[in-house]
């Protein structure tokens, strides 16, 4: 029967091959322990950012720095740790100079980015600013470096401050700047785009001069008013002309020359009434002799006489009465076109003077009974003034006419030209809203540009400067030692384990037995030299020794490096003393 593997089957097992436990757990521990007395200690030091709300309330003044804090810590940190930042720092603290000769600069700026950390601090908000909707919110930053010198880690990390809270303000001040900047151009182009809209717009209605579609409405009334102008002209000649036959049938009826009475009272006829009645008194003569009688003959050569003074008056009366009736018609259009002090209406009425002075000059004794009738004189003027408005009229209509043409020929080009007179409308309209729009948010971004420059907007603040490390942050001594404790006892385990799976020697009577399947009779002790005790005990005092040693630097990194064993043993104390 196989021999029971209890917990003293492994205990002897442990004691039969403890070298195997003993020297690779004391090898192994004493690798850890020099490993963590060995280690050079690792200083950190670290510097707080708080970020500060914009000061003025954005109802009033409204940032043109966009993006969230966190975007922008992000994008500070890649400007900081840029490769050309990072060597500017190196040079200037004398970073690794162990590592100068031996590693490349990409290396040493890797190692420095390595040993750079940066952590945020977040807040729970139920209504985020700038847009969220609530969540986590990043409220300040910490930057932290670890390196060999405390008071190199502490200049590093307060540099790394100071250039955090440089570039973010002249970030913030470039921003604010770019916009404005941008705003300008754009209000200069669109000020260029409304200077030429506003030429072609002046080409457009010098070229469509009263055509335009807003002079639609006025051309209309033109028309109208020109149309109403006509009629009323036709309607004026209508009545001229009316008035013109009646003065033409009161001509007709009225002699042209006044009839005359002598000194015995006998009536003496006019020429054309004396002609008239010889023509009668020719043909009663006519009918009675022939014409070889002498009164035949005498009537004859009394109305040749009669012919001659009646054609000669006509002619000098049409004459003078054409020339006052041209005048006057001449004297009444000019008066109607300019004032009385116009060179054209005084040269008319000299000539008109002139000419009433030649009529009044004439001497009186030249008249006699063959002198023209007044009132025939008047209804001659009369109509020659008719005749002489009516040709005014006629002009004034064809004027009006060809105006009238002008004006519906604007009107039926007016439509042609609106489209594009109302695209060009549309575009000045929609560059000068733009404008307005472009030098509004213009007028904003200067004063959020003067609100970056005073610092008045959200901006980071130094609120934990780098402080000087006292105490390193690495290597973790302690946890080392333990570390190396639990590994060298599994490693010394885990031989002993192996050697005694890969030994096949028999080690107890009972295995014996088990082996062969016959009883032991008896076993012979094992028999021990004086030179096996003495290197027994030779063991024992070095095993104890090697013992001693590991426990004195366990308590010797513990008690400078972790916690001093007097303060520490006065807790553990204080703690036994509340606790019995």
């Amino acid at each position: 029967m196989e021999p029971q593997k209890d917990l003293r089957y492994y205990f002897q097992v442990l004691l039969n091959r403890k070298k195997y436990f003993i020297i690779p757990t004391l090898l192994g521990f004493s690798i850890a322990a020099a490993l963590a007395l060995l280690l050079p200690p690792v200083f950190e030091s670290s510097s707080t950012i708080l970020i500060e709300e914009q000061q003025i309330p954005q109802e009033f003044v409204r940032s043109t720095v966009t993006g969230f804090a966190d975007q922008r810590i992000q994008s500070l940190t890649q400007q900081i740790l840029s490769r050309t930042k990072l060597l500017e720092i190196i040079q200037q603290f004398n970073l690794y100079p162990e590592m100068q000769d031996k590693f490349t600069r990409e290396e040493i700026i890797e190692t420095m980015r390595q040993n750079i950390k940066i952590n945020t601090i977040s807040a729970e908000v139920a209504g985020g600013a700038k847009g969220r909707a609530g969540g986590a919110m990043t409220i300040a930053f910490s930057i932290s470096y670890r390196g060999r010198s405390p008071d190199t880690v502490q200049k590093v990390a307060g540099t790394l401050a100071s250039l955090y809270l440089e570039q973010n303000l002249k970030a913030r001040e470039q921003q604010a700047k770019t916009t404005t900047q941008f705003l300008e151009a754009e209000l200069r182009e669109l000020q260029e785009r409304i200077k030429d809209f506003g030429g072609k717009i002046a080409e457009f209605k010098k070229k469509n001069e009263g055509i335009l579609p807003e002079l639609q409405s006025f051309n209309m009334q033109q028309m109208e008013r020109m149309e109403g102008e006509i009629r009323q002209i036709d309607v004026q000649i209508k009545a001229i002309e009316d008035r013109k036959g009646y003065l033409e049938g009161q001509l007709v009826i009225i002699k042209p020359e006044l009839t005359t009475i002598t000194a015995a009272g006998e009536k003496v006829m006019d020429p054309k009434s004396r002609l008239k009645m010889l023509k009668l008194v020719l043909a009663e003569l006519q009918s009675k002799f022939s014409e070889d009688h002498p009164d035949i003959r005498k009537t004859r050569r009394e109305m040749a006489e009669l012919e001659k003074m009646v054609k000669s008056k006509d002619d000098r009366l049409s004459e003078k009465t054409e020339k006052r009736a041209a005048l006057m018609a001449a004297l009444a259009d000019k008066q109607g076109k300019y004032s009385e002090q116009h060179p054209d209406v005084q040269k008319l009425q000299k000539e008109l003077k002139l000419l009433e002075k030649e009529d009044a000059g004439e001497d009186l004794d030249k008249k006699d009974s063959s002198d023209f009738n007044p009132q025939y004189l008047a209804l001659k003027g009369q109509i020659k003034q008719a005749e002489n408005d009516i040709a005014t009229l006629l002009r004034q209509k064809a004027n009006i006419q060809e105006k009238l043409k002008i004006f519906r020929q604007r009107c039926e080009e007016g439509p042609k030209v609106e489209q594009d007179y109302l695209a060009l409308m549309r575009n000045y309209q929609n560059a000068h809203n733009k404008h307005q729009e472009i030098l509004n948010k213009l007028m904003e971004a200067r004063i959020a540009e003067g609100m970056e420059e005073h610092q008045k907007a959200e901006k980071f603040t130094l609120i934990d400067p780098a402080s000087y490390p006292e105490k390193p942050v690495s290597p973790k001594r302690l946890m080392i030692l333990v570390a190396g404790l639990v590994l060298s006892l599994g490693s010394g385990i885990g031989i002993v384990v192996l050697a005694e799976h890969l030994d096949h020697s028999v080690k107890s009577p009972e295995e014996l037995s088990f082996l062969t399947g016959v009883p032991v009779i008896g076993a012979i002790p094992l028999i021990q030299t004086v030179e096996d005790k003495a290197r027994k005990v030779f063991r024992r005092r070095l095993i104890l020794l090697l013992g001693s040693l590991s426990v004195i630097c366990g308590l010797s990194v513990f008690h400078f490096y972790y916690r001093d064993l007097w303060i520490f043993a006065a807790k553990l104390m204080r703690l036994i003393n509340k606790h019995i």
